[in-house]
């Protein structure tokens, strides 16, 4: 049986394509295939590639465009990449479309609700009063929604992770449901409600327990 082959997509400086090289190394461990994708905005070329991988990755990344959610922008630190922003949201319908899984992770996560229709809370300083430290690295606990696709992956009621944003997801939308929350209320995963998307907040990437890496083994599952 052929290994499952894990698209996952790479951040834009200059002419070059970055991305973390724990993405890949967790995808290797989890028994799969990582290829790293173009930041193409040809969705000619897009459904090509898209036909040719099994599940993707779009990997944590800098702060998404208010306007893509309606809003004005009243605090972006480090906006992202406009090109890749495109690409991105090209690669997340062609492959809802071709009914294939699709992981979220940070602020990929918050294109994928942003995508859908969601929005986003711009700066969480900015919205919660005593909010947790969810900046560089910080670590904190998260609950798990019971009865979640989520739980199910990850087998547990709370998990410690690493946070590394400032911006969170506020409405979910239509066909989505929350399915981890911090102890400050700040959403920290979304699942489809046809459980072929999931999205997390936290960088399970970067964590060594069988919690995390069953999200990976989650995603490369084939159904």
């Amino acid at each position: 049986m052929a290994r499952t082959v894990v698209g996952i997509t790479c951040d834009i400086k200059g002419k070059l394509f970055e991305s973390e090289k724990f993405y890949s190394e967790k995808v290797l461990q989890a028994g799969a295939i990582p290829f790293y994708l173009p930041m193409t905005t040809s969705s000619k070329h897009i459904m090509s590639i898209v036909g040719k991988i099994d599940a993707i990755i779009i990997s944590g990344s800098r702060d998404i465009n208010p306007a893509l959610y309606g809003q004005k922008k009243t605090k972006i630190i480090n906006p992202l990449d406009a090109a890749r922003t495109t690409s991105e949201i090209l690669y997340i319908n062609s492959m809802k479309r071709k009914r294939k899984k699709i992981l979220g992770i940070c602020g990929g996560m918050q294109l994928i609700n942003v995508c859908f229709g969601g929005t986003l809370f711009q700066d969480i300083e900015s919205i919660v009063s005593k909010p947790l430290n969810h900046k560089d690295g910080a670590s904190h606990e998260v609950a798990i929604q019971r009865k979640s696709l989520l739980s199910k992956i990850i087998k547990k009621k709370k998990v410690r992770v690493k946070s590394y944003h400032h911006q969170a997801v506020d409405e979910v939308p239509p066909n989505f449901m929350a399915c981890a929350e911090s102890s400050d209320k700040i959403i920290e995963g979304i699942e489809s409600v046809d459980g072929n998307i999931l999205g997390v907040q936290w960088h399970p990437e970067l964590s060594n327990s069988i919690a995390d890496l069953n999200i990976f083994r989650w995603l490369i599952k084939k159904k």
